[in-house]
């Protein structure tokens, strides 16, 4: 059967076809973190000096975003198994890419809780669960490798995106900034989906490795194991994205919006190096200890924010953070794999993402609750770093993935 550009057919496996997927996985990726994950914290400096709205008001909006993205991100393993990668992930890029130019037009803040809505219904096709939904079904031992170079793709976003939109913001407004990035992405992201993303046929022939047992989401429910991984996912990620989302604004206290938006761009930067170093240490050595060692050293670069000022090392503390913020987001998948098999894995992504997605929406309001009631971000930034310990203290109850 001839697959044409819409269709739904799987394709057989083989080493390019994988990485093919892989590649748009990555500009996916680039145009995703880029205008959502590190935007956050753009938006969050643009609204407030163009609109006067509090921290807390836009922080609440992005913890909006994370909470309406819930439904579909426990759905959308289930539509790419279904429907295929093709279609849903195209849809997500073309509701991201209207959401942004919304956000340049807001006039009301139910403009921007509406705009962040939209966005998060399409986030999710394009962030780390479309694209570890998508990747998972094509690779098998080198899903890390994949992985990390699809979402090395995060930082090339935030390294491009942000800091173009923080220069156009200052020449010729937010709102133009918007326009610009939120076309770009619908008119290059979706195009590239409906051409190029497909899934592989499955070799039914191929033993599978998972656990037996596991038939549904309840099963995987009723597995502490998995709670185990849920809960530290959650609490790192909800000191991570609660860091992201207020970066910008937190490096404003002593840089100018551009430095700052630079800032970003080192952030990501590093994230590069730690990415894929994660992806040969996963092969080779034990995610729990990983994932210690990555909880561990974003809390280090977290704190160091608070004990610097010049701005040369304030840069070095963003690129120590960075550099496991792609780790966060891969551990997440590659436990999922590893403790609870083959089986049913887009389903068991998608119900950890759920916990992770409530978890990580709680960041970025409780930050802005506590700068707003400080007045400065120290004490946010320190609540953050216990986060990062409560996590390691968590991922330490993890046993022994199953034999199989």
């Amino acid at each position: 059967m001839t697959d044409g550009l819409l269709s739904t057919a799987p394709e057989r496996k083989g080493p390019h076809r994988g990485w093919v997927v892989t590649g748009v996985c990555f500009l996916m990726a680039v145009f995703g973190w880029g205008t959502v994950f590190y935007g956050h914290s753009l938006y969050m400096s643009a609204l407030k000096l163009e609109h006067g709205w509090t921290t807390g008001q836009i922080s609440g909006a992005i913890t909006f975003f994370w909470i309406v993205g819930i439904p579909m991100t426990v759905t959308i393993g289930s539509l790419i198994d279904r429907f295929g990668p093709r279609l849903v992930t195209a849809t997500g890029a073309l509701l991201v890419g209207t959401s942004v130019i919304g956000l340049g037009q807001v006039q009301a803040l139910w403009h921007v809780y509406a705009c962040f809505a939209l966005m998060a219904i399409g986030y999710p096709a394009v962030g780390a669960v479309g694209i570890s939904a998508t990747l998972g079904a094509w690779f098998d031992k080198g899903l890390g490798i994949a992985m990390s170079f699809a979402l090395t793709g995060a930082s090339v976003g935030a390294m491009l995106i942000v800091p173009a939109m923080a220069r156009i913001t200052e020449t010729d407004g937010f709102g133009q900034a918007a326009l610009i990035m939120g076309g770009v992405t619908m008119a290059v992201v979706a195009p590239l989906c409906l051409l190029f993303m497909s899934r592989p046929i499955v070799d039914t022939m191929v033993p599978q490795t998972s656990i037996p047992a596991l038939k549904h989401l309840g099963a995987t429910a009723r597995m502490p194991m998995f709670w185990v991984i849920a809960l530290a996912s959650g609490i790192s990620l909800a000191a991570q994205v609660g860091y992201l989302s207020h970066q910008i604004p937190i490096l404003e206290e002593r840089l100018s919006r551009t430095d700052a938006a630079d800032a970003v761009a080192i952030t990501a930067a590093a994230g590069i190096i730690g990415r894929f170093g994660l992806g040969f240490l996963a092969e080779r050595f034990d995610l729990r200890a990983i994932a210690i060692v990555a909880y561990l050293l974003q809390a280090a670069g977290i704190g160091a924010l608070n004990l610097v000022d010049d701005g040369y090392f304030l840069y070095l503390a963003c690129a120590l953070s960075g550099f496991v913020v792609g780790c966060l987001v891969i551990l997440p998948p590659l436990f999922i794999r590893r403790w609870l098999g083959a089986d049913g894995y887009g389903k068991n992504y998608g119900l950890l993402a759920v916990f992770a997605y409530l978890c990580q929406g709680l960041g970025p309001g409780s930050m802005g609750l506590i700068h707003d009631f400080a007045g400065v971000y120290e004490p946010a930034l320190w609540y953050l770093v216990v986060l990062l310990l409560a996590a390691v203290a968590v991922i330490t109850r993890l046993g022994p993935p199953p034999r199989v």
